[in-house]
């Protein structure tokens, strides 16, 4: 199972890094939709329960995100931070197993506004916590990819929005 679970996480992987090289949110979602659902198995096949339950939620929240073009109803964004807290709590074994709950919670509300440039700052705060908690599950591929993540949104953020200055 481990190898298998480090194969599904390089397609995370994959379309994560895809995602933050879109320019639209739209197509970001989309993207982020295929890499939840792929880190939610990973997690799954590692036994880290608190990552599978937290990456599911994220998978449905950037469903319901996507499906509003203009603005998401303020009511999908709170049933999402209920269930991001309310799974965390539930798949508590020590307070690393909080970090994807808590990157998760950040990173939701940063979709929910419209700012891309404060999206991909949050992204830089999320991807530290998942260091921190792939080590400690020892998900391999998800620290390698996490890493990678954070150097394609560091690379979004200097084209995006540093290099247009």
């Amino acid at each position: 199972m481990f190898i298998i679970a480090q194969i599904i996480g390089l397609v995370a992987l994959i379309a994560l890094v895809l995602s933050f090289q879109k320019n639209d949110k739209e197509t970001l979602l989309k993207y982020q939709i295929i890499s939840s659902l792929a880190y939610a198995i990973q997690y799954l096949l590692l036994n880290a329960m608190s990552g599978c339950f937290i990456n599911i939620v994220c998978a449905i929240r950037n469903i319901l995100f996507s499906y509003y073009h203009e603005k998401t109803p303020f009511i999908y964004l709170i049933a999402t931070l209920i269930a991001l807290t309310t799974l965390s709590l539930f798949s508590y074994t020590t307070p690393i197993s909080l970090l994807p709950g808590i990157a998760c919670i950040i990173f939701s509300i940063s979709l929910y506004q419209k700012n891309l440039r404060i999206t991909r700052i949050i992204e830089v705060i999320s991807c530290i916590l998942y260091i921190i908690y792939n080590i400690k599950v020892k998900a391999l591929t998800g620290l390698i990819c996490i890493l990678i993540e954070l150097t394609s949104t560091l690379t979004a953020i200097y084209r995006y929005d540093l290099k247009k200055r």
